[in-house]
């Protein structure tokens, strides 16, 4: 899938970060993790129950996709309120974290798809 599809697909629709012509040539880890499953057919988005943004979702899965997903994010020391030590107010996570819970809550994706 092409960057700019990809950008148009996920970033654009669910990430509150994204911002036009700003860092293109970056993605976050979640948003390359969800452009190799699409790119392998390791989810099918078809099947994909439609989104829903549910921070109490987030919040809950924090743990479990932080530690596989967060932690190797070029964004993930200087841009992440979401994940940072000290607590931010509504963060919300980016949106390849946010489709990622949502696949994972639905049990569209499994711990080794996120490696």
């Amino acid at each position: 899938m092409a960057k700019g599809d990809f950008q148009e697909y996920l970033c654009r629709p669910y990430c509150m970060f994204f911002r036009e012509g700003v860092k293109e040539e970056m993605s976050c880890r979640a948003a390359l993790i969800l452009e190799g499953l699409v790119s392998r057919e390791g989810v099918d988005l078809g099947k994909m129950p439609p989104l829903k943004k549910r921070p109490g979702l987030w919040e809950r899965l924090k743990a479990v996709l932080g530690a596989r997903v967060c932690g190797t994010c070029p964004f993930f020391s200087d841009d992440c309120d979401f994940q940072a030590t000290k607590r931010v107010d509504d963060a919300e996570p980016c949106g390849g974290f946010i489709l990622l819970a949502h696949l994972w809550e639905n049990r569209l994706i499994k711990p080794a798809d996120l490696e």
